[in-house]
């Protein structure tokens, strides 16, 4: 490593972060912080043993490491922060299982300005960066050229994004691909970073209704099991919007920042039900 590095232990790999990154301080804190990931994947995989996984923000790959601790599944990590790259390629040679490909997804032909990345603390937003032009840049691909060049990833069944404010773009955009995958979506659900964040992410979910996603469970951002929606609710939706924005205006110190969301098809009723057992059981353990 070039610049000052930290060594933290997730599930069976000790990998490697920046100086600055907050994961480690996060997961000292709150023990549960960034950790349901795993026995999804666990779930997923003993259901699907031959499938794969993608992972759109990749970061410096300690989700990959997470899923790996649980399964043997393949992984793609798809990463363009370029202060992210070095370590997720040690730590992806440490893990192993996994390709790399350093870009961004989005519109085929869009690049990212790197002077306009706004990074902090292990995170990274892309919001105000997409652009047409820029001195220095990397390009964006929807996820459907990415998976042309990666043939191997066509039988994926765990998609996880976290790309701190873009995930609902990508949902949008990745529609057809995901309903032909219909892999169980694990995705940040964070209205905070655009004025439009609530609408968009009603956009979102109601995009996942039109490919057959019925099954939700929602967990806050310190990783805590929050409860499941049983149906095409969008009204349900619109609560959460309410909590955050709650949480962001009239709270004083907020304590919910976002939501992860774990979503699954009608197929997949049992890994629902699977997952949701596994949270009841946890706590009583």
């Amino acid at each position: 490593m070039t610049e000052p590095y930290k060594e933290h232990q997730i599930g069976r790999f000790q990998i490697l972060l920046p100086a600055n990154h907050m994961l480690d301080q996060y997961q000292k804190t709150w023990w549960r912080y960034d950790t349901a990931l795993g026995y999804i994947a666990q779930i997923v995989f003993q259901k699907y043993p031959d499938a794969c996984a993608i992972d759109i923000g990749a970061n410096v790959g300690d989700s990959a490491a997470l899923i790996r601790s649980y399964a043997d599944a393949p992984i793609l990590c798809i990463e363009g922060n370029p202060e992210f790259i070095e370590y997720l390629e040690h730590n992806a040679s440490t893990i192993g299982g996994i390709e790399i490909d350093q870009c961004f997804v989005g519109n085929d032909n869009t690049i990212v300005d790197f002077e306009r990345i706004n990074s902090n603390g292990g995170t990274a937003t892309i919001v105000d960066a997409v652009s047409s032009e820029a001195m220095w840049f990397i390009e964006m691909k929807s996820l459907r050229t990415i998976l042309e060049n990666h043939l191997d990833f066509r039988q994926t069944k765990l998609l996880k994004i976290d790309t701190d404010g873009f995930d609902f773009a990508i949902i949008q955009k990745s529609t057809s691909v995901i309903s032909a995958l219909r892999p169980v979506l694990y995705f940040e659900y964070d209205t905070n970073f655009k004025p439009e964040g609530e609408v968009e992410a009603l956009e979102a979910i109601k995009a996942l209704f039109e490919i057959g996603y019925t099954y939700f469970l929602v967990y806050e951002n310190f990783g805590n099991y929050l409860f499941s929606i049983t149906a095409q609710d969008l009204d349900k939706f619109i609560d959460l919007n309410i909590c955050l924005a709650s949480n962001r205006k009239k709270s004083g110190t907020s304590v919910i920042f976002y939501f992860d969301i774990c979503a699954l098809t009608e197929e997949d009723f049992d890994l629902f039900k699977q997952i949701r057992q596994t949270e009841l059981s946890l706590v009583r353990s």
